[in-house]
């Protein structure tokens, strides 16, 4: 299978011009994650005050930089008579139905008709590279359409200032009747009139002036230039920028965002259940291999990551306790092995503070002591079905070792002690 079109791109920060149909004449790059995106953006050209830089992300790798009312038009140049025609309708039909723009000037009136719905030659930035990170992957792939990156398109908006004859495409509303433009550091460029689209507007002016040569990626780059960053991990990074205020409720602060906001949130909790019911299942077959493999008195190795059985007299410790968390929470990466060694010793105390002298003997001792694993794990944000296999594995390791050490042969098989069932009452 061929590598993906982003893969033959250069990594940031060297830019090329690469295909026309993905990424017009746009010079583009890539990053290796999502993380190397955040990372770039650390990077002094992005942080200089005197060359201040806006973002747009996108899901699409091909889409191009285009308004709502470009999108209408082939190559996405909007006949001047479309748009003076559209902006009148807009007026007229705005009379007695709420703000008042009969005396706002057409910027204004087009920024609150994009914010409403109205088709316009605006196109919306950010000046936050994370708020363009998240639009980029807000949204769930299309079923069916192939995917590889997403994109965010960076414009050096002092640069295109201090060309005049540019100046005016970058625009900066100052009505108050849009909260969500300053939530998301927000601004607009305004696709001119005529025979261009964005793009070819700002290209045409920097050659005709002699400030780019049109045939050096690198130079195009210092104005306008794509980054792909590869369609991987979409929740994880989206729960990043959670962390960093970036979310619906805040960038949308009214009831449509709020909704997303409580949408966005379930799904996320739906997923994370069904995630650790998997891995619960994938624990359960091991399980269930291991016992099977005890009842044969076989002698080859089962599959399961981590078997109780073999420990050996006095040899539970910290180490031995890390092997068994992540050998059942380590697997996805959500539980970083520094962070289970850490709770390692913590487990051994919670034992030793529970645990009665002849704990194994006694079933209600047994449920008591698996109900504390539990209960630690749950407190740590394990998910509840791997919570309770991962507590059912504790308690035999340490019901192993103590008959071991005391020489009480297990009159149970090895995994029986699974089907141990709470007393009526107890907490779940």
């Amino acid at each position: 299978m061929a590598d993906p079109y982003f893969r033959s791109l250069p990594l940031f920060p060297t830019y090329a011009v690469g295909d026309v149909n993905i990424d017009g004449l746009v010079p583009a790059c890539r990053v290796e994650s999502w993380e190397a995106f955040i990372e770039a953006m650390r990077s002094p050209n992005h942080n200089k005050a005197k060359g201040e830089i806006v973002y747009r992300g996108q899901a699409g790798h091909n889409w191009h930089l285009s308004s709502t009312l470009g999108r209408l038009f082939d190559g996405g140049a909007v006949p001047a008579e479309h748009q003076a025609n559209l902006l009148n309708q807009f007026r007229l039909a705005m009379r007695g139905r709420g703000l008042d723009v009969s005396n706002l000037d057409e910027h204004e009136v087009w920024a609150f008709g994009q914010h409403h719905g109205l088709r316009t030659p605006l196109i919306d930035w950010t000046k936050s590279p994370y708020v363009a990170l998240f639009f980029a992957f807000d949204e769930p792939d299309i079923k069916g359409v192939d995917n590889p990156s997403r994109a965010v398109f960076c414009l050096n908006m002092t640069a295109i200032r201090a060309d005049e004859s540019l100046s005016e495409i970058i625009f900066e509303p100052t009505h108050h009747e849009n909260a969500r433009l300053v939530n998301q550091a927000g601004l607009f460029t305004i696709t001119p009139s005529g025979r261009d689209n964005l793009v070819s507007a700002i290209l045409n002016e920097l050659t005709e002036n002699e400030v780019i040569d049109p045939s050096a990626p690198m130079d195009i780059a210092r104005f306008i230039a794509k980054i792909h960053i590869p369609n991987e991990h979409r929740i994880e990074c989206l729960n990043t920028l959670r962390k960093m205020n970036i979310h619906h409720a805040n960038l949308f602060p009214d009831p449509g965002g709020a909704s997303k906001y409580c949408n966005d949130w379930l799904a996320r909790v739906i997923e994370e259940e069904r995630r650790g019911e998997l891995e619960s299942q994938a624990l359960e077959q091991q399980r269930l291999k291991a016992q099977a493999g005890v009842q044969e008195e076989q002698r080859e190795v089962v599959p399961a990551p981590f078997d109780p059985r073999l420990i050996e007299v006095g040899e539970i410790s910290a180490d031995v306790i890390t092997e068994l968390l992540q050998s059942t929470l380590g697997q996805g990466g959500e539980f970083p092995p520094e962070l289970l060694a850490g709770w390692a010793p913590r487990i051994i105390n919670l034992y030793e503070r529970t645990a009665g002298a002849d704990w194994p003997e006694r079933d209600a001792a047994r449920v008591s002591l698996k109900l504390e694993f539990r209960k630690f794990l749950l407190s740590n944000s394990v998910n509840r079905s791997v919570a309770e296999t991962c507590a059912l594995l504790l308690l035999d390791l340490f019901e192993s070792n103590w008959r071991k050490s005391n020489q009480r042969p297990r009159q149970q098989k090895w995994g029986d002690f699974f089907k141990v069932s709470e007393p009526s009452g107890e907490a779940t």
